[in-house]
Formats: C-alpha cells, structure tokens, sequence
C-alpha cells in the first residue's frame, strides 16, 4: 500500500474521521518512518538472501562470533536475540544443516547442548559485514553529528511512546 500524506484528499478524509492537524502530522511522520524501514528490511533480505544468509542468521552469527571462544545454549542465544525458543531452534537448525554452526553436549550438563561457530560461519560474517557497513554508510551519510545525536534522540522518544502504547503484563 503507498499512501501519500502530501495528498490533500487523504488529508480531508483523515480529517473526516475527526483527526486534527497535528494527529495527520502524526500520522504521516509515522508512516514515512514505518515505510522507509519497511523498505531498508525488504532490500535487505533480498541482498543476504543472495549471499546465503537472513537477518535472523546474521544475529545469531555475530552473537557467537562475539561469545568465542565461549559456546551459547540455544535459550541464550534466543534471550540475547529477543527470539522464542521455536524461532531460534528454526534458525540453528538452518545454520547447523548448511555447516555455520554445531550443537555440541553441554560440558556439565548432557542433557543440553551449545551451540558454536564452524568456520563458514565466520566466512559468511567476512562477507556480510562489508554489506551492513556500506548500506549504513549510504543511509547516514547526509547526517551531521549533530543530526546524529538529534536523530538518536528522536528514536528514543518514539520508543518510549511505543512501549508506553503496549498492554501492561
């Protein structure tokens, strides 16, 4: 759907609805923000599907990358990756079957396995870490520092809206 809130037409009939300029100018700040990331996630999944990898494979990747040379149970990499348990048991099974990982027994528990870091998993990080960077690059580059600090900010506060909007459990 590509809804264009410069359009006077969708303005009179949020207006119709009762919604006040400054709940349009919501509204529409929403959106653009929404649908940009919805098109930097879509790109994205395109180019790592073409280098063999997802964003969830990358996660769990640079999770063990950056707990080498320690192994992660399957429950910590899904506590670290905001993930359920389902998912992740999805994902190393993936990364397991194409060689990026390996479940091994728990040392002090036989019950459990960890799961670690083969070598192609490492190989496919080397690849894909030049990809995030140059694609950050691009999206950043007309930023100021000052535009940086104001931008992190911004996101903060749309944050702590969000997170205000969710059910209390």
């Amino acid at each position: 759907m590509n809804f264009n809130f410069h359009n006077d037409s969708i303005r009179g009939v949020l207006r119709s609805f009762g919604q006040e300029e400054a709940e349009v100018n919501n509204m529409e700040t929403f959106v653009t923000f929404a649908r940009l990331a919805n098109d930097i996630f879509r790109e994205m999944d395109t180019d790592l599907a073409k280098l063999g990898a997802s964003q969830g494979r990358i996660i769990v990747l640079s999770l063990l990358h950056c707990h080498a040379p320690h192994r992660m149970t399957p429950s910590e990499l899904a506590e670290k990756a905001d993930v359920t348990r389902g998912t992740m048991t999805g994902l190393i099974d993936g990364l397991e079957r194409d060689g990026m990982i390996e479940r091994v027994a728990h040392e002090s528990d036989g019950r459990m396995v960890t799961v670690g870091l083969k070598e192609a998993g490492r190989k496919l990080l080397v690849t894909v870490v030049p990809y995030y960077t140059k694609l950050i690059q691009a999206c950043m580059a007309e930023f100021t520092t000052q535009e940086h600090e104001m931008m992190k900010g911004l996101l903060r506060k749309m944050k702590s809206g969000f997170e205000r909007s969710l059910p209390k459990s």
